[in-house]
């Protein structure tokens, strides 16, 4: 495990391979980069992966909660990756949350992207109550009481379910993300300081095609918090981007894409 020392943070990732040409792999929300392990098993000869532990999740660390998590912070700890790991050009791929920071590492270093691999991808459009911190800062009070008394918030996601406005996988998504106090602590501050980031976009769109980008967007068919559909309205805007659909839900799809590249392999 290798780590990288910040100003703000503390970033934990695990090296697998060598060669110049680099990957980098964030993970989704309530995960760690345990989670995008699979991919190791498409390494070549010559290639590098790093695989991140977000801030607050695995063994990286935020050191300070009021602290907010602005692009141009971002910005500054990428250029510390590439300073410290010694490279320029590299690939991306992100899943859920992963897929946000993804796209916000796109928004900020286009020239550098060789490819992005986006896995049910964050930050475009996603359905309702899937991405608690995409929620304006006046919802802070409520995200705050939900933490230490969740009895009312579970109450009213089962009475949506029971006149059902909730599908049945985004009560069990939000109940696993939620069932003890310290998940639910990460859900709060990850929305307080990750919560104010909102991609440019148009601005990514418009790199995607004047830098003819290599794109592939998965995202499953039975998924229902992050919808082909949902996407479409992006995809759509950049004529190269390849969509593939798989025959599985949010939970599935690490494994089936990396099957996907395999058999394509």
């Amino acid at each position: 495990m290798s780590t990288l020392e910040t100003p703000w943070g503390r970033l934990f990732f695990e090296q697998m391979g060598e060669g110049p040409e680099v990957f980098l792999f964030f993970h989704g929300f309530g995960q760690s980069h345990l989670d995008m392990l699979p991919f190791k098993s498409l390494i070549q000869p010559g290639q590098r992966f790093l695989f991140f532990d977000l801030f607050f999740h695995g063994k990286s660390s935020w050191h300070d909660p009021a602290a907010i998590l602005t692009k141009g912070i971002w910005g500054k700890i990428v250029q510390e990756i590439f300073s410290q790991e010694g490279f320029t050009d590299f690939h991306l791929v992100g899943y859920s949350m992963g897929g946000k920071f993804s796209l916000l590492t796109y928004e900020l270093f286009p020239k550098q992207v060789k490819s992005l691999i986006l896995l049910a991808p964050d930050g475009i459009k996603t359905g309702l109550f899937y991405n608690l911190n995409n929620y304006p800062a006046y919802f802070h009070s409520f995200f705050k009481g939900v933490v230490f008394k969740p009895q009312r918030f579970f109450g009213i996601m089962n009475g949506l379910h029971t006149v059902g406005i909730l599908e049945t996988s985004l009560i069990k998504f939000v109940t696993t993300q939620m069932q003890t106090r310290s998940k639910r602590a990460q859900v709060y501050l990850t929305w307080k300081v990750f919560g104010n980031i909102q991609l440019s976009l148009p601005k990514i769109t418009e790199n995607a095609r004047k830098e003819k980008t290599s794109i592939t967007l998965f995202t499953g068919k039975f998924d229902k918090m992050v919808t082909s559909e949902n996407l479409n309205r992006f995809s759509s805007k950049i004529p190269h981007l390849k969509a593939v659909s798989l025959p599985v839900g949010h939970g599935k799809l690490i494994e089936a894409v990396v099957e996907n590249l395999r058999l394509r392999d």
